[in-house]
C-alpha cells in the first residue's frame, strides 16, 4: 500500500478541492474503489494524523477510517494482524489532537476496536488510557487553571470522552465477558475519574471553573453515573457494597451541586454582554449539559428501581429542588393571554422556536421539562412512602400549578389552530412522544400520575376531585366571552377529561346539566368558541368512555352531531374531526344499546361522508374512515341505505391519495372500511364486488402489499364469507375471478398457505362443483404441489389435508377422483401413510381424506387404489392390502370423535363393495374399529338410536372459526354442510347395521360366520 501513498494523497486533495463536478464524481468513485484494497484504511488513518495536510483533508481521512473500520476491523485482508498493533497505537495519538472533529471519529474507532477485542486481546487498553489521565490529573492538582496548558486540556477532554464512550459501550453487555470488562474498567478508572469530579466540584463551588474544567467535570460525572447505573441494574444479590456506596456518594454530589450549577448559570446569564466571548458560551453550554446529565441519570436510576433509588438519602430533596424551580418560574408568570393575543409567559413555553432551549436562557425548556418528568416519576413513591411530603396541601399546589399554568394552550397552539386546524389536531393526537418534549402534554401526564397516586385516599380525604370540581364551577361561572376565559375553560375541560374516571367514580358532576349549560354558548356563532368546541367534543368522548351510562343521554349525540355538521367562522376542521373521533369513541361501547345512537344515524353518516371529502389531509380522512367503520360494525344492516354512497366515495379517495404523504396508511384504512361495508351488506355484497375486487388485487401487488397485504386478504375473506355466489355480479367481475391467483399462490408461496387455505375453503363452500368442473386440474395441481413441498410435520400440512377433506365432501367424486389421480394427490396420500416417522396428527389427516372418499363412494375408492397400482406398475391386490394395513395401523392416531366415527363409517362402507380383501378384514380389524368407536360414543339416555352426544357440532369444535363466520352467509353454509355430515347426523349403530345388512347381500355371510365369536357377541350387544 505504501507504493500508492502519493496517489492517495493526491486523490484526497482532488476530492476535497474538486476542479469540477465531473472530476469530483470520478475521484469519488476511485476513492470508494480503494476501500477494498489491503491496508488502504491504515494508510488513510496515517493521513488523518499528518499535520502537513490541510484540515479538510485530514478530516475526510479521519471520518472515512473511523466509519469504515468499525465494521471492517476483523477483515484480515484489509487490516492484517501484523499491522494491527501499529493501528492501535496510532489511535492513541489522537488523544493529543486539538481538532475534535478529527479526533472523535478515531477515538470512537478505538472504542469499537475495544468492543471487539476486549478482554482477550488489547488487555493494556485501560492502562493506556489511564496514563494520560493521571498525567493530566497531576497538572490539574498543581495548577490554578486547566487552561494553563492547551495540550493538557486537549488530552484531558479527549481521554475522558473516550473513557465515557468505552463505559457506555460495555455497560449494557450482559454476558460474563462484559461484566468482567466493566469490573476492570471500574477498578482502573473510578478513583482517578472521581478525583477529576472532586477537583471540578471544588472549583465550581468557589466560582473558579472555566469551560475546560467544566467539560472535564461533566464527562467525569457521566462516567461515574454509568458505573453506578451498571451496578444498579444488576440483580440485588450481585450488587456490591462498594457499588452501593458509590451510588450514595454520587447522589449526594449531584443533589448538592445541581443548585450550584444553576446558580452559576444564572450569574453568567445575568451579566452576559451583547456579544459574549466563545469561552463564556462554551462554559454555559457545558454547565447546562452537566445539569441535564444529572437529571437524566436520576430518571434512569428511578426507572430501574423506583422505590430503592428514592430511598437513597437526598433523592427526594434533589427532585424537590428541581420541581421547585419549575414551580417558581411558572408560578411567577400570570399564565394569561393579553388582549393582543400574545402570551405573557416566558419564552420557555411549549412549541416556541429552538431559542426557548438556548444555553443562554435562564430556564431552558429541557431543564424545566426534566423537572416535570422527574416529578412525574417520583409521585407514586412520594404517595406510598413519604406522607410527610405528599400532603393535601402539596397535592393541591401541584394541581393548581398544572391547571392554571401548564395546561392552557400557548400562543403557538393558537396560531396553529388558526392557520391549519386540521394539521394541528393531527399532530396533537398522533405525537405519542410529545409528553417528553412539550410542556402541555407533559403536564397532562403529570396530572394523571398525580391523580393515580391519590387513588388510595379514602373518599373523605380526596383532594383532587373536589378541587377540580371547584375549579370547574368557577370556570363555568365566567361566560366564554373573551380569550382568557375561553382558554381557562379549555384547560379545565382538559383536566376533566384526563381525570374523567376518577371524577365519575367520585360523583358530584352532573354531565347532563353540563351539556345543557354548554348548549347556551354553542349556538352563539362566536369564532373564538372554536377553541372550546374542539375540547368539548374531546371531553364528551373521554367522559362517555369512563361513564358509559352517559351515552344514553340524547344531548351527547345532539351536541356531537351538531359539532360534526357545523361549518362557518364558529367552527373549523379541528372541531369537525374531534366530533367524528368522539362519535367513534361513544359508538364503540359494545355494552351500550346502539338504539340510543340510531335516531342520529342518518345525519351522522351523511355528515361523515361529507367530512371525508372535505378533510385536506389523509390522516384527517383516515380519522373519519375509522369512525365510519366503527359505526358500520355497531349498526349492522341499518347502514344499508348508505352503502351505495359510501361505496361510491372510496375509488375517488383511493386515487386521490396517490403520491401523498401517508398514502399507504390511508389506503389501508380504505381497505378496512370496505371490509366492514362487505360484512354489513352480507348476501347483498355482490353489488360491491366491482369495488372490492380491484382493491384486493392492488393490495396483493407491490408496492401496496408491503403495507397492507393482510388487510387485502381480510377483505377477500370477508367477501367470500358474505357472498351469495362467487359469480356475482358476473363471472368476469365476481370473486371467482380471483381464484386462479389464489391457486397460484398456494402452489408457489408456502409462507402464505395459512392465509390462502381458508380462502380456498370458502370458495369450496360456495361452489365446489363448479370450481372442480372449471378449474379442476389447476386446483388439484396446486394442492399436489403444496403437499409435496410442505414440511411433513408442519401445521400447514394439516390445513392442506383439512381442505382436501372438505373438497372430497363438497365436490362430485366422479369428477374429483380423476383429478386426485392425475395430480398424484391420491398416490401421495397412500405413500405418506407408510411413513412410520410421520406426525400422528398428519397421519390422521391423511386417513380422514381416505375415509371420506370411502364414505362417499366405496367402489370409487377401490377403483382409485387399483388405478394407482396400475400407474405405478404394481399389483392392485397388494396395493389394496397395504392401504387397508395402513388404515388399521394408523387408526389410533385419529383423535376426534367425529373423525374416528368417519373412519368407522368408511371401513363399513368398504364392506358393501363385496371386495374379498375388504371382507377378510371384518374379523379383527374392521370389527375392532367398530367396537372401539361404539364404545367411545354415547347416546342420550333413553334414546339408543339417537345421534351420539359425544360427536359435537362443528361450531362447538371450532369456536374461533365459527366466531368469524357465525353471522355471515358462510356460517349458514358451513352449518348446513356439517350438520348433514353422516359422521355427525347418522347414528353409528344404525349405520353399521345397515352396511352389514347390505354386505350380506354381496358375500359377507361366509366371513361373518368364521369371525371370532366373542367379538361378534360384543358387536351384537352394542348394535342391539
Amino acid at each position: 500500500m505504501d507504493g500508492h501513498a502519493p496517489d492517495i494523497r493526491a486523490l484526497l486533495h482532488a476530492v476535497v478541492y474538486p476542479s469540477s463536478n465531473e472530476q469530483y464524481v470520478r475521484d469519488q468513485q476511485i476513492l470508494s474503489s480503494l476501500f477494498k484494497q489491503p491496508e488502504f484504511f491504515l494508510a488513510l488513518q496515517a493521513y488523518a494524523l499528518d499535520k502537513s495536510l490541510s484540515q479538510p483533508e485530514r478530516l475526510m481521512s479521519s471520518v472515512i477510517t473511523g466509519r469504515e473500520l468499525k465494521t471492517k476491523w476483523r477483515s484480515k485482508l484489509l487490516v492484517p494482524e501484523a499491522r494491527k498493533p501499529e493501528a492501535r497505537q496510532r489511535l492513541f495519538s489522537f488523544l493529543e489532537e486539538e481538532d475534535l472533529a478529527i479526533a472523535r471519529p478515531q477515538l470512537g474507532l478505538l472504542v469499537a476496536v475495544a468492543r471487539i477485542e476486549l478482554p482477550r486481546q488489547f488487555p493494556n487498553l485501560p492502562q493506556l488510557l489511564l496514563n494520560p489521565l493521571l498525567t493530566c490529573l497531576s497538572h490539574l492538582s498543581t495548577s490554578d487553571s486547566a487552561t494553563s496548558s492547551s495540550s493538557t486540556s486537549t488530552v484531558l477532554l479527549n481521554t475522558l470522552w473516550t473513557i465515557n464512550a468505552l463505559v457506555k459501550e460495555w455497560r449494557t453487555v450482559k454476558i460474563a465477558s462484559g461484566q468482567e470488562v466493566m469490573r476492570t474498567l471500574e477498578e482502573v478508572f473510578f478513583a482517578p475519574v472521581a478525583r477529576v469530579l472532586e477537583i471540578w466540584g471544588d472549583k465550581e463551588r468557589n466560582g473558579e471553573g472555566d469551560w475546560v474544567i467544566g467539560e472535564a467535570g461533566r464527562y467525569a460525572f457521566k462516567i461515574l453515573a454509568r458505573f453506578c447505573q451498571w451496578h444498579w441494574s444488576r440483580a440485588k444479590m450481585l450488587q456490591s457494597e462498594d457499588g452501593i456506596k458509590h451510588i450514595h456518594i454520587l447522589v449526594h454530589h449531584s443533589v448538592h451541586h445541581a443548585p450550584i450549577i444553576q446558580a452559576h448559570r444564572l450569574r453568567l446569564i445575568s451579566h452576559l454582554p451583547a456579544n459574549p466571548t466563545a469561552e463564556t458560551l462554551k462554559l454555559l453550554h457545558s454547565l447546562y449539559k452537566h445539569l441535564r446529565a444529572m437529571g437524566k441519570w436520576w430518571r434512569v436510576m428511578i426507572s430501574i428501581d423506583p422505590k430503592g433509588f428514592c430511598n437513597v438519602q437526598g433523592v427526594t430533596t434533589g427532585i424537590g429542588w428541581w420541581w421547585g424551580e419549575v414551580g417558581g418560574v411558572v408560578a411567577g408568570s400570570d399564565g394569561a393571554v393579553a388582549n393582543d393575543g400574545e402570551f405573557d409567559l416566558m419564552t420557555f413555553e411549549a412549541g416556541l422556536t429552538g431559542a426557548a432551549d438556548s444555553d443562554t436562557i435562564p430556564y431552558p425548556k429541557r431543564f424545566l421539562l426534566l423537572g416535570m418528568l422527574l416529578f412525574k416519576d417520583i409521585i407514586p413513591i412520594l404517595a406510598a412512602d413519604h406522607p410527610d411530603i405528599f400532603t393535601p396541601a402539596f397535592v393541591l399546589s401541584a394541581l393548581q400549578l398544572l391547571v392554571d399554568k401548564l395546561l392552557p394552550l400557548t400562543s403557538t397552539d393558537l396560531e396553529g389552530l388558526e392557520d391549519e386546524p386540521e394539521e394541528w389536531l393531527i399532530a396533537e393526537d398522533n405525537d405519542e412522544e410529545a409528553w417528553q418534549y412539550e410542556f402541555r402534554p407533559c403536564a397532562e401526564r403529570v396530572l394523571m400520575a398525580l391523580n393515580n397516586a391519590c387513588r388510595h385516599f379514602p373518599r373523605e380525604q380526596k383532594v383532587i376531585e373536589p378541587e377540580t370540581l371547584k375549579i370547574f364551577h368557577e370556570a363555568e361561572s365566567r361566560p366564554p366571552s373573551d380569550l382568557p376565559a375561553i382558554l381557562r375553560r379549555e384547560a379545565v375541560y382538559c383536566a376533566l377529561g384526563r381525570l374523567s374516571r376518577s371524577l365519575s367514580s367520585y360523583g358530584g358532576f352532573d354531565f347532563n346539566a353540563f351539556l345543557t349549560h354548554s348548549g347556551g354558548w354553542l349556538a352563539q356563532g362566536v369564532p373564538l368558541h372554536r377553541i372550546l368546541k374542539r375540547r368539548l367534543a374531546w371531553l364528551i368522548g373521554q367522559w362517555v368512555t369512563s361513564e358509559e351510562e352517559c351515552a344514553k343521554l340524547p344531548l351527547v349525540w345532539q351536541i356531537l352531531v351538531h359539532l360534526l355538521a357545523e361549518r362557518g367562522e364558529a367552527s373549523d376542521r379541528a372541531v369537525n374531526l374531534s366530533a367524528a373521533v368522539a362519535i367513534k369513541d361513544c359508538v364503540d361501547l359494545w355494552e351500550l344499546d346502539i338504539g340510543y345512537f340510531e335516531p342520529y344515524l342518518q345525519q351522522a353518516v351523511q355528515e361523515l361522508i361529507k367530512l371525508i371529502g372535505e378533510a385536506s389531509t389523509l390522516d384527517g380522512k383516515r380519522y373519519v374512515n375509522d369512525t365510519i367503520g366503527v359505526v358500520i360494525e355497531r349498526v349492522g344492516d341499518k347502514i344499508m341505505p348508505f352503502l351505495p354512497t359510501l361505496a361510491q366515495s372510496i375509488p375517488s379517495l383511493w386515487h386521490g391519495a396517490g403520491g401523498l404523504e401517508g398514502e399507504w396508511l390511508f389506503k389501508a384504512s380504505l381497505v378496512v372500511l370496505t371490509t366492514k361495508l362487505v360484512s354489513a351488506a352480507k348476501e347483498s355484497s355482490g353489488q360491491l364486488m366491482e369495488l372490492v375486487i380491484p382493491l384486493i388485487e392492488e393490495s396483493l401487488q407491490p408496492p401496496a402489499k408491503e403495507f397492507f397485504e393482510d388487510d387485502g386478504i381480510a377483505l377477500w375473506q370477508a367477501g367470500l364469507y358474505n357472498a351469495a355466489s362467487p359469480y356475482q355480479p358476473t363471472a368476469e367481475t365476481g370473486l371467482i375471478r380471483l381464484l386462479p391467483g389464489l391457486l397460484a399462490v398456494i402452489s408457489e408461496n408456502l409462507d402464505m398457505l395459512d392465509h390462502m387455505l381458508p380462502l380456498l375453503e370458502s370458495y369450496l363452500l360456495l361452489d365446489a362443483s363448479g370450481i372442480v368442473q372449471n378449474h379442476g386440474p389447476t386446483l388439484a395441481g396446486s394442492l399436489a404441489k403444496a403437499l409435496a413441498l410442505t414440511k411433513p410435520k408442519s401445521d400447514s400440512l394439516a390445513k392442506i389435508l383439512a381442505a382436501l377433506s372438505l373438497l372430497v365432501r363438497t365436490a362430485p367424486l366422479a369428477h374429483l377422483a380423476p383429478l386426485l389421480l392425475d395430480s398424484g394427490i391420491f398416490h401421495h396420500i397412500l405413500t405418506a401413510l407408510e411413513d412410520d416417522k410421520a406426525s400422528g396428527t398428519i397421519l390422521a389427516g391423511y386417513l380422514d381424506v381416505l375415509a371420506r372418499i370411502a364414505m362417499v363412494d366405496p367402489n370409487v375408492f377401490l377403483q382409485m387404489v387399483a388405478e394407482t397400482a396400475r400407474r405405478n406398475g404394481r399389483e392392485g391386490d397388494k396395493q389394496l392390502d397395504e392401504v387397508l394395513d395402513a388404515l388399521w395401523r394408523n387408526f389410533d392416531y385419529v383423535g376426534g370423535a367425529r373423525e374416528r366415527k368417519a373412519v368407522a363409517m368408511g371401513v363399513g362402507a368398504l364392506l358393501t363393495t363385496g371386495n374379498s380383501h375388504c371382507l377378510e378384514r371384518l374379523d379383527g380389524e374392521f370389527m375392532n374399529i367398530f367396537l372401539d368407536v361404539l364404545g367411545e360414543l354415547h347416546t342420550p339416555d333413553g334414546e339408543p338410536q339417537a345421534t351420539e352426544v359425544t360427536v359435537r357440532p362443528w361450531r362447538d369444535e371450532h369456536p374461533t372459526q365459527w366466531g368469524d363466520i357465525q353471522y355471515s352467509p358462510e356460517g349458514a353454509r358451513r352449518n348446513a354442510l356439517e350438520d348433514a355430515d353422516p359422521a355427525f347426523s347418522v347414528p353409528l349403530k344404525a349405520y353399521i347395521v345397515d352396511v352389514l345388512h347390505r354386505a350380506h347381500s354381496v358375500g359377507l355371510g361366509a366371513y361373518w360366520d368364521k369371525a371370532d365369536e366373542g367379538t361378534k357377541r360384543s358387536l351384537e350387544k352394542f348394535l342391539s
